[in-house]
């Protein structure tokens, strides 16, 4: 603020005003100059569940417990709220199912190294010589 404004200021206050002002920042600088040390400003206590013979006192809350999840009936209702406004339903039919050319899974007969039984597998999981049965795979 410029001088001129502090002086048109101070004109227009009443004396009380003035005294009122005086000591607002009298007292605001008397505050400011005493430092505050730690030891002024206290922490506040932590409330804890430890007694003073170490004995940890523990909270019954029953909605902390576990509870076994049981079924319940589905309250989920479809109100149509979620809709995408996009969607066309007579494009999605327009555009055909995908076809499906894969074909069957070529499986060849093997004999378990270990039991001697015949099975058949998948050719693309066979891997070297000694091939297992699913009943010998564990041994």
């Amino acid at each position: 603020m410029s001088d001129d404004l502090v002086k048109a200021l101070l004109e227009s206050l009443t004396p009380e005003q003035k005294s009122n002002l005086i000591d607002q920042l009298l007292s605001s600088n008397a505050k400011s100059d005493a430092p505050e040390t730690q030891e002024d400003v206290a922490p506040p206590e932590p409330q804890s569940n430890i007694s003073e013979d170490f004995k940890v006192i523990k909270q019954n809350d029953l909605d902390q417990r576990k509870t076994p999840v049981r079924g319940r009936k589905n309250q989920w209702v479809d109100t149509g709220e979620d809709r995408d406004p996009d969607f066309d339903p007579e494009k999605f039919e327009r555009m055909g199912k995908t076809v499906r050319n894969r074909g069957r899974a070529k499986k060849i007969q093997v004999e378990c190294h270990v039991c001697g039984k015949n099975f058949h597998i998948n050719e693309n999981l066979i891997y070297g010589e000694f091939t297992r049965c699913n009943r010998c795979t564990g041994r």
